[in-house]
């Protein structure tokens, strides 16, 4: 009798077993994020504003493996989701709004790529 239930137990833990693997082959692989769910961070002093097309040009340090620093122009466009702001006391962020901002400012930018333009999601403006 005790063999019986020892063949049975062993024969249902293979059967799962045998059972996970298959699930598992049948199982597509999580699927990697397009490029316009991937978000981006820059970091520049904001050269040029365009008020009627709400967007920047913020000049960028590049690093490059192997390669000394360098500067990069880059567009920012922004929308109604651009989220402006700065850090106040205790490190509460304040809202802006487009209008605050000036040539001159130091910007932590988070974007992602859509279209081919530079869409800004957050513009972190740093103290100088």
């Amino acid at each position: 009798m005790k063999k019986l239930i020892f063949v049975a137990a062993v024969l249902t833990v293979i059967v799962f077993a045998f059972g996970a693997m298959a699930q598992q082959k049948g199982t597509p692989s999580p699927a990697k994020p397009a490029p316009a769910d991937v978000w981006n961070a820059a970091v520049g002093v904001l050269e040029k504003i365009d008020s009627a097309a709400k967007t920047l040009e913020v000049k960028t340090m590049v690093k490059v493996p192997q390669k000394p620093v360098g500067e990069k122009m880059m567009t920012f466009a922004t929308d109604d989701k651009t989220k402006i702001f700065i850090l106040g006391e205790k490190n509460k962020e304040k809202k802006l709004s487009f209008d605050y901002l000036k040539t001159g400012m130091t910007l932590w930018i988070t974007y992602k790529v859509e279209g081919g333009k530079n869409t800004a999601k957050t513009i972190e403006v740093r103290p100088q």
